[in-house]
């Protein structure tokens, strides 16, 4: 079922940034964009608040048209406040075929007396669940094989094909994609992520979006609620 962009922003929430979404018809400064958590319908996907896709055809099409082979028992987790651009891919494990026999072929698939032979082609490798972390940037027609792991605040860049696991603030691209640099030195992203600030009240990063979109980790320490660094 195709789901209104109005409806899908109305359903995400009423704090500011989900009016201000909704109030802009889905739109983000002219860019259609549907945030994911309230479209989700399979049992093996979850999305976090703030997620979004952004296609100017299809936004709200993203598990029908951008999570693939997404049978299980493998799932899809995204975090919270992660850009997903447009045609980005998600193979899941379903996809794959069996590699250790002599021939790689999905005989069962095709049903008959090849049907008996499912116990073989169901042993086939699973990965385990996808998981791409909080505040992510996936970029344009980026690929992410069955059973990545994508760190907090890390970046891919457009067209990457990810097979292995990606750091948290880290920068990775090509195929397959490799670390090109990290964001912040190692105490930084230490920092950071023990600051978590995607799991602050969402009035509070309202308050303080300046010092969280930029490059100063001990102002974003200064401004962090009351109890949530230890």
């Amino acid at each position: 079922m195709k789901v209104s962009l109005k409806r899908a922003t109305e359903r995400l929430g009423s704090d500011a940034a989900g009016s201000n979404c909704a109030a802009n018809g889905g739109r983000a400064q002219g860019w259609p964009v549907s945030f994911l958590k309230p479209l989700v319908e399979s049992p093996f996907t979850e999305v976090g608040d703030y997620t979004y896709y952004a296609d100017p055809t299809d936004p709200t099409g993203f598990e029908r048209n951008n999570v693939l082979f997404h049978y299980g028992p493998d799932k899809l987790v995204i975090g919270k406040f992660t850009a997903i651009a447009r045609e980005v891919k998600f193979l899941m494990g379903a996809a794959n075929h069996v590699m250790n026999g002599v021939s790689t072929y999905p005989f069962p698939m095709f049903g008959g007396d090849w049907l008996d032979h499912m116990d073989s082609f169901a042993a086939r490798s699973f990965r385990g669940d996808t998981v791409i972390g909080n505040d992510v940037w996936l970029g344009y027609e980026s690929l992410v094989m069955p059973g990545v792991q994508i760190g907090d605040g890390a970046i891919v860049a457009a067209r990457s094909v990810v097979v292995s696991e990606v750091p948290s603030y880290a920068i990775v691209g090509g195929s397959p994609s490799r670390v090109i640099r990290q964001r912040f030195t190692d105490e930084q992203i230490a920092r950071l992520l023990k600051l978590a600030w995607w799991d602050w009240p969402p009035e509070h990063i309202t308050r303080h979006l300046d010092t969280i979109m930029g490059d100063d980790v001990d102002a974003l320490e200064a401004v962090a609620p009351q109890g949530s660094v230890t």
